[in-house]
């Protein structure tokens, strides 16, 4: 018989904290409306192609974020004209706050098959299974090292992207 109080088993996988996409979508939004009160200076997202994130809603948020001194946001996507399009609010937020955001991609040769990574100095939402929508709230100091090395990592082999003017004659 188990004993109630005996720790779970190491071996076995962690139940994610967030299962399902309305769970994700929820705290995305939730992290995304919070930035002005946590006030973090950087703030990380890696995506694919951001698509299903619920950035429009949070443009409030992200205005008053974003003129706080000091303070960086980097993407790390793939297809940031499906973006525009799609969210043309966030497009045009985008092309104000250039000066807060750097966008990235990796280059022609590579594909973006990472996690969806939401994230700052103190805390992150992971969402590891992007299949099955399930994914984690991080907060331990050594997961969201191990988190910005992985996007530094990733940096490396990316390219600035998306740029805020369009230059053309």
């Amino acid at each position: 018989m188990a004993d109630a109080d005996a720790e779970p088993d190491a071996a076995e996988p962690a139940r994610p904290e967030l299962d399902g996409q309305r769970a994700v979508l929820q705290a995305w939004s939730a992290w995304l409306n919070a930035l002005p009160e946590t006030a973090p200076h950087r703030v990380w997202l890696v995506d694919s192609s951001f698509s299903d994130w619920p950035f429009e809603a949070a443009l409030p948020a992200l205005t008053r974020w974003a003129r706080l001194p000091a303070r960086r946001m980097l993407w790390i996507g793939q297809d940031y004209a499906a973006l525009a399009l799609s969210q043309p609010r966030l497009a045009a937020w985008r092309r104000d706050f250039a000066h807060v955001v750097q966008a990235h991609a990796p280059g022609p040769d590579e594909r973006l098959d990472w996690p969806s990574w939401l994230m700052s100095e103190r805390d992150a939402i992971a969402l590891d299974d992007r299949a099955h929508w399930r994914g984690q709230r991080r907060t331990a100091a050594a997961q969201l090292r191990a988190m910005r090395e992985g996007i530094d990592t990733l940096l490396q082999r990316c390219e600035p992207a998306w740029p805020a003017h369009v230059l053309g004659l």
